[in-house]
């Protein structure tokens, strides 16, 4: 419940943007570094404040989780500071063999939209360079790089048929392209070109 609440949290404000905007427009949206983070919590740290990138809670042998998600930006990049903890251990005689770490790691990229999905495009992932790490570093890019995707026109979408149109009317996001995305110190500030249609 406390991620649905989060999730139309966050449309919400989005959708208050441009909910009374004509049927063809552009609107800018300005998320705070803390917004960003309630948006990584909603999208990737579903696991009791865990995102498992391999395993689950209940493994403690071969898991990889990351936590405690901190956004900043810096040149032009979206940049995500996690936790990260990890073991690729088997069951030997039954007791866990095998390397594991805790580290922060970095995550950065640029802003991009692509098929209603906001995304970090030329994403990076910075950790140290451990022979844990190396075993690990494609499983870890590969999962961050698929999960850290919010679905922006699919939950405004779902806000908007939620709220309902005024009174004789429908609305329906018909496109939703980015114009342009800026990272600052502050926020990430997306201009979005929208086609709305209005019956």
């Amino acid at each position: 419940m406390l991620r649905t609440r989060r999730k139309l949290m966050v449309a919400g404000v989005l959708l208050a943007a441009f909910a009374t905007a004509p049927p063809a427009t552009a609107a800018e949206i300005t998320l705070s570094h803390a917004a960003l983070e309630r948006v990584v919590w909603q999208v990737l740290l579903t696991e009791g404040g865990r995102g498992y990138l391999e395993g689950g809670p209940n493994d403690s042998c071969r898991y990889a989780f990351v936590q405690e998600p901190k956004v900043t930006g810096v040149g032009g990049r979206l940049r995500i500071r996690f936790l990260f903890s990890g073991r690729a251990g088997a069951q030997v005689g039954g007791r866990c063999v095998g390397p594991g770490d805790t580290f922060d790691l970095v995550v950065s990229g640029v802003p991009a939209l692509a098929r209603g999905e906001l995304y970090l495009e030329d994403l990076r992932v910075e950790a140290p360079d451990t022979a844990y790490f190396r075993l690990v570093r494609s499983l870890v890019e590969s999962q961050l790089g698929q999960r850290l995707r919010y679905p922006l026109k699919q939950d405004l979408d779902a806000l908007a048929a939620a709220r309902g149109a005024p009174a004789g009317f429908a609305i329906s996001l018909q496109r939703l392209e980015m114009s342009r995305a800026q990272v600052d110190d502050e926020a990430l500030r997306v201009s979005l070109d929208l086609g709305l249609d209005i019956r």
